[in-house]
C-alpha cells in the first residue's frame, strides 16, 4: 500500500514539474559569434566575441538581438553592453556576414566583398583604431541546457529508475 502512495506521490510530482516547464515562458536564447580579423594596422589578430539574444541565424540584426560584445587586440579592447544601431546579417556561410554597429564611443564594421572581408573598429565617426583585409565570423559551440530542463530529466529518469526497482509480484496458481 505505502509502494502505491509513493509511486503516486512521485507521477503527481512529475506531472507538477512538467506543467511548470511547458508553462513556464521561453527565455531569451543567447547565440555567440566569435570574430577574428587579421590585422593591417596592429599585429596578428583583432578577436572578438558578439552575444546576441532571440537571433535565428541568417535573418537581418536589430538592436533588440543585441547583448554584448568584446574586442581585443594589441592596440584597443573594449565592451559594448549596448548599442545605438546593429545592422547586418550572421551565416554559417563564409564570405555572407555583414555588421555594423556602434554606441556613442565605438563602432565596428565588418564586411564580405568577395574573396576579401574587410573590417574596422574605433571611436565612432573614425573607425581607425584596428582595421583589416581578412576577417571571419564562426559560430560558439551550443549551450547548456536550462536548469529547468535538468530537473525535468533528472525526475523522468529517477521515476524511471523507481519503476525498475518495483518488485514483480506473480500470481499463486491455486490447484
Amino acid at each position: 500500500m505505502l509502494h502505491k502512495r509513493m509511486m503516486r506521490f512521485l507521477t503527481a510530482l512529475a506531472a507538477l514539474f512538467g506543467m511548470a516547464a511547458l508553462s513556464a515562458p521561453a527565455a531569451a536564447t543567447d547565440t555567440t559569434f566569435l570574430f577574428t580579423g587579421t590585422c593591417t594596422d596592429c599585429t596578428g589578430t583583432g578577436k572578438g566575441t558578439l552575444v546576441l539574444q532571440d537571433y535565428t541565424i541568417g535573418d537581418a540584426l536589430g538592436a533588440a538581438n543585441f547583448v554584448s560584445f568584446t574586442y581585443s587586440s594589441n592596440l584597443t579592447s573594449f565592451t559594448l553592453n549596448n548599442v545605438n544601431q546593429l545592422i547586418g546579417s550572421l551565416s554559417n556561410v563564409p564570405g555572407a556576414n555583414f555588421v555594423e554597429f556602434n554606441d556613442d564611443d565605438f563602432v565596428f564594421i565588418s564586411s564580405a566583398l568577395g574573396a576579401i572581408s574587410p573590417w574596422c573598429t574605433g571611436p565612432t565617426g573614425t573607425c581607425g583604431s584596428d582595421f583589416g583585409l581578412t576577417s571571419s565570423w564562426s559560430l560558439a559551440a551550443g549551450a547548456v541546457p536550462e536548469p529547468a530542463m535538468w530537473a525535468v530529466m533528472v525526475l523522468g529518469f529517477g521515476l524511471l529508475g523507481a519503476s525498475m526497482r518495483r518488485p514483480r509480484h506473480t500470481g499463486l496458481l491455486q490447484a
